[in-house]
C-alpha cells in the first residue's frame, strides 16, 4: 500500500475545509445565521435587540475561534497526508538500513566539512 496521499487524509481535508469555510462564514455574517436559526428552531418570543446583539457578538467571537481550530487541524492533516509515504518508508527500514544510512550521511557530511576547513586560511 504505497499511496502518495491516502484517501483517509483526502476525505478528512475535504471535510475539515468545508467546516472551516462554514464556521468562518458564520463568524463573518452572524446576523444572517442567527436569524435563520431563530426562524427555524425558536418559538415566537419577544423581540430583544440587545439580546440579539449579544448573540451576534458571541457568534462572531466563537465562530472565528472555531474556524481557526478547524484550519489548524486541516493543515496538520494535509501535512500528514503529504508526508505519509516518507513516514511509512522510514517505518519499514530495518536497523541495518538505518545504520547504513547514518554511515552514508556521516561520509557525505565529513567530506563537505573537510573541504570547508581546507579553504580557510
Amino acid at each position: 500500500m504505497d499511496e502518495r496521499f491516502p484517501l483517509q487524509y483526502q476525505i478528512a481535508c475535504i471535510v475539515l475545509t468545508a467546516l472551516f469555510v462554514w464556521s468562518f462564514s458564520v463568524a463573518r455574517e452572524p446576523r444572517q445565521w442567527r436569524r435563520l436559526f431563530q426562524s427555524t428552531f425558536s418559538k415566537a418570543q419577544e423581540f430583544s435587540v440587545n439580546k440579539n446583539k449579544v448573540i451576534d457578538e458571541s457568534l462572531k467571537k466563537w465562530g472565528i475561534l472555531i474556524a481557526m481550530v478547524f484550519l489548524v487541524i486541516d493543515v496538520a492533516c494535509f501535512v500528514a497526508g503529504v508526508t505519509y509515504s516518507d513516514r511509512m518508508q522510514a517505518q519499514r527500514m530495518s536497523a541495518d538500513d538505518w545504520y547504513h544510512l547514518d554511515e552514508q550521511n556521516k561520509l557525505q557530511g565529513g567530506s563537505s566539512s573537510s573541504l570547508g576547513q581546507k579553504s580557510l586560511p
